[in-house]
């Protein structure tokens, strides 16, 4: 069996994402999509016995004034989980909450050390940044990357020192770029290829600020996966925005915080 892993924190998980997805789904028998969903940390008290400041931040939604929360993220992952479901099989989508996307490639890739038969093999997909997180841990796949039973990214390098040589890393890093982007046209047949190649480099942080205004609404679900449909979409932003949420002011919060610390 080819086994193919993709990882990311996915605020929210983008076309840009779902073309790595793509050809991870055209070159493995089976996928596993590690989806990150950021935990809020535990609220600390003060010698005042008021609640501190935790420091932690989340990415904003745009102008909206709103947070890609905790509590956003995964009442979209879980929109995300049954489309994936219904629509690819071949794909395992699990929530890294607890752990991270990362942590949950290498315990796949801490199986293969122990077992190399376990599959025919395996294929790391990601951005550069990715990538080059991966090459900074070598030490953890052992000689499965020189014997070739795993590759990181969609292109097989001629050799595991082309992932050290920078120029051939790169070439290798931009053919995989290229290879998603033909691998997204499989599910937007009619697409021109500019918009082939805006979908593919479309981000997170992109989607989240043209979603935060009510005229770019439907830009942002254009750039929303396509195992998704309309409706799924239309509540993938509604919960970025907050539609149909209760308003909290500042003293509700306050209360509530207090009430939990009360018991």
């Amino acid at each position: 069996m080819k086994l193919g892993l993709f990882g990311g924190g996915f605020k929210p998980f983008t076309t840009g994402h779902f073309a790595k997805l793509a050809r991870a789904i055209d070159d493995s028998d089976k996928v596993y999509l590690f989806y990150g969903i950021q935990q809020r940390k535990p609220i600390k008290i003060g010698k005042r016995g008021k609640p501190l400041k935790s420091g932690q931040k989340f990415r904003p939604i745009g102008s909206s004034g709103r947070f890609y929360t905790p509590e956003v993220s995964k009442q979209i992952f879980d929109i995300y989980e049954a489309a994936i479901e219904r629509e690819l099989p071949m794909v395992e989508v699990e929530s890294t909450l607890g752990t991270t996307p990362m942590r949950r490639v290498f315990e796949i890739i801490e199986e293969l050390v122990e077992d190399p038969e376990m599959y025919e093999k395996v294929t790391i997909y990601g951005a550069e940044d990715t990538i080059r997180e991966y090459l900074r841990k070598l030490s953890y796949f052992g000689d499965l990357i020189e014997t070739g039973k795993v590759q990181l990214g969609a292109i097989s390098p001629e050799s595991a020192n082309d992932y050290l040589d920078e120029e051939r890393l790169m070439d290798i890093i931009e053919q995989s770029e290229e290879s998603s982007i033909v691998a997204l046209r499989s599910y937007y047949p009619d697409a021109s290829q500019e918009d082939l190649e805006r979908m593919q480099r479309i981000r997170g942080t992109e989607v989240r600020d043209i979603a935060s205004t009510e005229e770019g609404i439907e830009e942002a679900k254009r750039f929303l996966p396509p195992f998704l449909n309309d409706d799924e979409k239309s509540r993938v932003i509604d919960l970025m925005l907050g539609r149909g949420e209760s308003p909290m002011t500042e003293n509700h919060l306050r209360y509530f915080i207090q009430g939990i610390i009360r018991g």
